[in-house]
C-alpha cells in the first residue's frame, strides 16, 4: 500500500491496534502473565502504534523526531526495568510513557479540531482520542495511588504492573459513566479526578463527536447537491 494511503487511513489502523492492545492486556492478565512481562511487550507496541497512527500527522519533522525520541526512551527504560527492578526507574518509565501518550492525544486532537474537512477516518480518529483519554487517565490514577496509597478500594494487587490494567478498566468504566462499583475511589483527590473524567467523557461524546458527525453529514449532503 502506498504511504499516502497509509496516512489517509492512519486512524483506522490505530483504532484496530488500540482495541487489540486493550484486549491483549486483559488476556495476558487472564492467563497469569506477570505484570512487568506484560509491560515489556505492551509498552513498545503502544509506542509503535502511536508513532504510526498519530505522529504521522505532524507536518514539522522536528516534532516527529521529538516524539520518536520520547518513545525510544520509554521503551528503553521498560527493558532496563525488566532486568533491574528499580522503583525510581519504573516511575521514570511510567512518566515518560504518560507524557508520550498525552502528547499523542494532543497531536491527534489538534489535527481533528483544525481540520478543514471531515471524513470517515477523522471520525474514527475521534474514537481513538476517546480511547487515549481513558488510557491517559489510568496513568493519572496510578500516580495518585502511588503518591497516596489506599486511594482506591478494590485493587487486587499492590504491584504497579498489575495495578495499571485494573486502573485502565476503572478509567474506561468512569469515562463512560457506567460505574459498576467494584473499584471505588475513597480519597478526595482520587474522587475529584474521577468525576472530572466522567464529565470530560460525557462532554466529549456530546459535543465533539456529535459536531464531527454533523460536519461529515453536512459535507456529504453538499456533495450530493453539487451537479
Amino acid at each position: 500500500m502506498k504511504p499516502e494511503n497509509i496516512k489517509r487511513l492512519n486512524f483506522e489502523y490505530l483504532l484496530g491496534a488500540l482495541l487489540i492492545l486493550i484486549l491483549s492486556m486483559a488476556l495476558a492478565q487472564e492467563v497469569g502473565v506477570r505484570g512487568e512481562t506484560r509491560r515489556l511487550f505492551l509498552e513498545p507496541a503502544l509506542c509503535i502504534m502511536l508513532l504510526m497512527g498519530v505522529w504521522s500527522l505532524v507536518s514539522q519533522k522536528k516534532w516527529l523526531i521529538i516524539g520518536g525520541i520520547i518513545a525510544v526512551v520509554g521503551v528503553a527504560t521498560a527493558f532496563l526495568n525488566f532486568f533491574w527492578d528499580m522503583p525510581e526507574l519504573r516511575l521514570f518509565n511510567l512518566g515518560i510513557l504518560f507524557v508520550f501518550c498525552l502528547a499523542s492525544t494532543c497531536v491527534a486532537f489538534q489535527n481533528l479540531l483544525f481540520s478543514s474537512s471531515v471524513d470517515v477516518n477523522k471520525i474514527i480518529g475521534a474514537i481513538c482520542i476517546y480511547l487515549l483519554l481513558g488510557i491517559n487517565w489510568s496513568f493519572v490514577y496510578l500516580f495518585i495511588n502511588m503518591a497516596i496509597p489506599g486511594s482506591f478500594n478494590g485493587l487486587t494487587s499492590t504491584d504497579i504492573g498489575n495495578d495499571l490494567p485494573e486502573l485502565v478498566y476503572y478509567s474506561f468504566i468512569t469515562l463512560t459513566t457506567v460505574g459498576y462499583g467494584d473499584l471505588i475511589p475513597v480519597k478526595p483527590l482520587a474522587r475529584t479526578v474521577a468525576f472530572l473524567e466522567g464529565f470530560v467523557g460525557q462532554f466529549y461524546v456530546a459535543v465533539l463527536v456529535a459536531w464531527l458527525v454533523g460536519m461529515f453529514l453536512s459535507s456529504k449532503g453538499q456533495n450530493h447537491k453539487q451537479p
